[in-house]
């Protein structure tokens, strides 16, 4: 009951200043008008500065003004008890709760801003429910076929073998994967994310990530080309741009068909260098592209594959992290184009392994 409490006390509060400054200008009228007539005691009804009417004016005024007062602070109190009330319920749970009278244009603007942090509040809530039930259902597979295969070792059922041991490893890195891109985008949305920016060749740190991706490209059946450009220096923390890279790779090998090409470019445009990894595999639809970088959400081209959903919100916290862009244009069978920007590097000295050397 505290609320229409305070909500009524407000409404006095209105009244009492509305009244309050009406009462002022009233009197000031009454004292500037009424009384240098006091003395003469003209009273004459036909004078338009008589007394009586004069008199029977303030009257009016005032009777005008408690009414006024009293009408605008009604007004100006009825939408904020909806938004009381409509702040109970959403704190009770109910996050569909709005107001369902935004008030005049003075309160609209506030209500208006209140609506959409509760919309922003509900989306992010029903993304954090999606991205549960994504990530257990991508946890549930590989231990069931954990759980499964060890049981089948331990009543004997298979032998321990190296094709059995291979097949509950594969499970395992599946699980230690989705837990590390877990972590990694837990890392990269944090604001103690730690970052050490520094002048590196982005076309070196392309080529390793190349190398260290090359076996499981070829195994997925792909086609891989490079351009790049050498000497591309931005500014960039290294450890953060192999991972961004990595993952990057890592979606073309999960997302891409056997026979699809995989190239990636690192190029100097005006002031940012640019890496961009292409493909020719299933790409994604049009209405599909403004969601690709939400957690966990996974287009129809990926239904049934190995991945978290977790990879692309990873590569775009840790480009921010970086005062970095990431960006994609696809067409649905056309394959896929995510590029990276980073700011160039101004000048640097003597490079060491891909890094500027202090």
């Amino acid at each position: 009951m505290a609320e229409p409490e305070r909500s009524s006390a407000l409404r006095r509060r209105l009244v009492a200043a509305f009244m309050t400054v009406a009462l002022i200008s009233l009197a000031v009228l009454f004292i500037g008008t009424v009384v240098p007539h006091l003395p003469d005691q003209h009273v004459d009804p036909h004078d338009p500065v008589s007394l009586v009417w004069l008199l029977a004016a303030t009257a009016l005024a005032a009777v005008t003004a408690i009414g006024l007062s009293v009408g605008i602070a009604d007004r100006l109190t009825r939408p904020v008890d909806g938004y009381i009330e409509t702040a109970r319920r959403f704190a009770a749970g109910d996050h569909s709760a709005r107001p369902a009278d935004l008030g005049p244009p003075e309160f609209a603007e506030l209500a208006s801003a209140l609506v959409a942090a509760a919309d922003e509040i509900e989306r992010s809530e029903t993304a954090r429910r999606q991205l549960t039930a994504d990530i257990a259902h991508e946890l549930r597979t590989p231990l069931a076929a954990l759980q499964a295969g060890l049981e089948e070792l331990r009543d004997g059922l298979v032998p321990a073998d190296a094709e059995a041991l291979a097949a509950l490893h594969t499970q395992a890195t599946r699980l230690g994967r989705i837990v590390n891109d877990l972590s990694d985008l837990a890392a990269a949305e944090s604001s103690q994310l730690h970052t050490t920016l520094d002048e590196i060749d982005l076309a070196a740190v392309a080529q390793f990530a190349l190398a260290a991706q090359a076996g499981a490209m070829k195994s997925a059946g792909l086609l891989v080309g490079r351009e790049l450009q050498p000497e591309t220096w931005v500014i960039a923390d290294v450890g953060r741009m192999h991972q961004v890279v990595g993952n990057l790779l890592a979606n073309a090998v999960l997302y891409c068909r056997p026979g699809d090409q995989v190239t990636v470019r690192v190029w100097a445009a005006g002031t940012v260098g640019v890496l961009e990894v292409a493909d020719t595999g299933p790409g994604f639809r049009a209405d599909e592209l403004p969601h690709i970088f939400n957690r966990a959400w996974r287009g129809v081209s990926a239904d049934g594959t190995r991945g978290s959903g977790l990879g692309l919100p990873i590569v775009q916290a840790l480009m921010t992290a970086q005062h970095g862009t990431v960006s994609v244009d696809s067409a649905e069978g056309k394959g896929a184009r995510i590029s990276v920007r980073l700011p160039l590097a101004v000048s640097h000295g003597a490079r060491v392994g891909g890094l500027k050397s202090r």
